[in-house]
């Protein structure tokens, strides 16, 4: 519109006419004002993501708020054309307040917002002004969670035969740790080995010992997930850790969930509060990785070792059958979540392989997981071949 101005400017000079003079000025004043309005635009104007409430559960519509801060009066039309992740780009018209974006059926996953771009259009319908808005934050969409009424506990730990394994619940004090000692502690607290090798008095910490610990532990393997995103092997493994969790969890257990990423996260969960809500967070953002170390976290000593009962959800039996099979004995139990994974891919079920074979033989109770089965489906098949 300047250069417009000016050449009409120009014309108006070149052939004495006042009226394009007049013409001239006015739309060099119209375009100066355009760019006095860009300016205070772009300084004034600048929108916020807030989440509206509660957490979004995988299938349902998931809604961020966005509210405009500065003076969306300043322009006549405000329309946001902002990035939710892999779910690509959405565009709203926003007004003043707040304006809800609305994403259909969002899949579980964990999705970074923005980049996106503001597109502001002044009163006249003269300018438009494109303001960029960056990237901030992360929504988490989380899985559904199974409601389980039955465990694999429930029909106990069953080798060829049927052959009921009993569990044996740790209960009492156990050792966590030792500190230095505080005057006024009895002395028989006083941890005289490591006492003598540091030259100062230290006492051995105490904490509660789990009446019921059940590791769960998630397989997160890149390469054996089959399926598309919200449909996939994975995306039903992170259902059935999450359905154990939250059945043991409400039975008053102490549950660790494990997920096998190279640096594998622990969560512990005591109840149905806080540590459920972190837990469940963590299983919303889980992704498949490549060289997840399942093999050594099981073998490894520590938290999950010293569970009284540990179940693996994993496409990849083989890998853990030796670890499992070795755990299977009085008092402790093994137990298998199998995730057909080509059956994600389309394929029909196949047969038993020989590692799950070997692990129902040696009292590891296997549930199969197979696209369209529900794992209390698949338990309670478990539980009627047990009972037979």
């Amino acid at each position: 519109m300047g250069a417009l101005a000016i050449g009409v400017l120009v014309a108006a000079w070149a052939l004495g006419a006042t009226a394009l003079a007049i013409l001239g000025l006015g739309l060099g004043l119209a375009a100066l004002s355009a760019r006095l309005w860009a300016w205070r635009v772009s300084r004034n104007l600048a929108i916020e993501r807030l989440p509206v409430g509660a957490a979004t559960v995988e299938g349902e519509p998931l809604r961020l708020g966005v509210a405009l801060r500065g003076r969306p009066w300043l322009a006549a039309r405000i329309e946001l054309r902002d990035r939710v992740g892999p779910l690509g780009e959405r565009r709203i018209a926003l007004r003043p307040g707040e304006t809800v974006l609305e994403v259909d059926a969002a899949p579980r996953g964990r999705y970074r917002l923005g980049p996106g771009r503001l597109l502001v259009d002044d009163p006249l319908g003269l300018s438009r002004v494109e303001l960029p808005v960056p990237a901030t934050g992360t929504v988490l969409v989380r899985p559904r969670v199974p409601a389980l009424s039955r465990l694999f506990t429930d029909a106990g730990g069953r080798g060829e035969g049927g052959r009921g394994h009993p569990l044996r619940r740790a209960s009492g004090l156990d050792p966590h740790g030792v500190r230095e000692y505080v005057e006024g502690e009895p002395l028989r607290a006083v941890h005289w080995p490591t006492s003598a090798r540091r030259g100062a008095l230290m006492v051995r910490e105490l904490e509660d010992a789990p009446r019921d610990g059940v590791a769960v532990v998630l397989d997160v393997e890149r390469s054996a997930i089959a399926g598309p995103p919200g449909d996939s092997s994975l995306d039903d493994a992170v259902r059935a850790a999450a359905g154990l969790v939250r059945a043991h969890a409400s039975r008053s257990h102490d549950v660790l969930l494990a997920i096998g990423t190279p640096a594998p996260e622990v969560y512990r969960i005591r109840a149905l509060g806080l540590d459920w809500e972190r837990a469940l967070d963590a299983l919303a953002a889980a992704e498949g990785v490549d060289g997840t170390p399942l093999n050594s976290l099981l073998t490894a000593r520590g938290l999950l070792r010293a569970a009284t009962e540990i179940v693996v959800v994993t496409a990849r039996p083989t890998t853990v059958a030796d670890v499992l099979v070795g755990r299977a004995s009085p008092g402790r139990a093994a137990a298998l979540v199998a995730i057909d994974a080509p059956t994600y891919a389309g394929r029909p079920p196949g047969a038993a392989s020989p590692a799950l074979l070997r692990l129902a033989a040696s009292g590891v109770a296997v549930a199969v997981l197979r696209h369209g089965v529900p794992l209390e489906e698949a338990l309670a098949a478990l539980e009627a071949r047990a009972v037979g």
